[in-house]
């Protein structure tokens, strides 16, 4: 992990969100395969979503033996959180089948990369989102509009795979996370993305 940055919630030490971070109790078994380039990224989330969900199982690499634990299982009780032409919108779809979810960490060009390059992943029932909510993350650029960064991606996953489920620990870090970036940042480069002030925290006084 890049030098600075906090072991636990992954973002750097001034802004550490650790202390907003909480267990959401009771969330189905996860597994996050991430890109080798999003590990000492700074404004990479899925650490963050980690410190909410300590049993999430994260992999790191492209492809082969990296993904080995996952991958020799087969593909019974699992469920690809992945857009593609033979994805179903989760939002509709039956999902009694899957025990176990995964989800690819990284930019879209290298998730996509990911995908192609294991074909056991592309064996896997495949789920999109429909109507997925408008993304909070405003300190990073994604090329698309529906874009959503991992935390996000995995608390509206749960949201829909288990209603009712408390995500305010990983809903209240993210929103912790937004506000301190931008409290730190100058005018002018809050401007860059479309943010002319700080964003308070939820329980800031007005």
């Amino acid at each position: 992990m890049r030098a600075g940055l906090c072991p636990y919630c992954g973002v750097h030490q001034r802004i550490c969100v650790c202390d907003v971070c909480g267990p959401i109790e009771d969330a189905p078994p996860l597994w996050a395969l991430q890109h080798p380039t999003e590990v000492s990224r700074s404004k990479g989330t899925l650490r963050l979503a980690q410190a909410c969900l300590p049993s999430m199982k994260v992999l790191v690499g492209e492809s082969g033996s990296c993904f080995e634990p996952l991958a020799s299982r087969g593909v019974g009780g699992l469920g690809l959180v992945f857009p593609h032409p033979g994805s179903e919108p989760l939002e509709s779809a039956d999902t009694t089948g899957v025990r176990e979810w995964v989800v690819l960490d990284g930019t879209w060009r290298k998730a996509r990369r990911m995908f192609l390059s294991n074909p056991w992943l592309q064996r896997l029932p495949a789920f999109h989102f429909r109507h997925p909510p408008a993304s909070g993350y405003h300190i990073r650029k994604a090329p698309r509009a529906d874009s959503l960064a991992t935390a996000e991606a995995l608390a509206y996953l749960l949201a829909v795979v288990r209603p009712g489920l408390d995500l305010g620990p990983l809903e209240r870090a993210m929103a912790a996370l937004v506000s301190r970036q931008l409290a730190v940042m100058p005018t002018q480069v809050r401007g860059r993305y479309g943010v002319s002030r700080r964003f308070d925290e939820p329980g800031d006084e007005p």
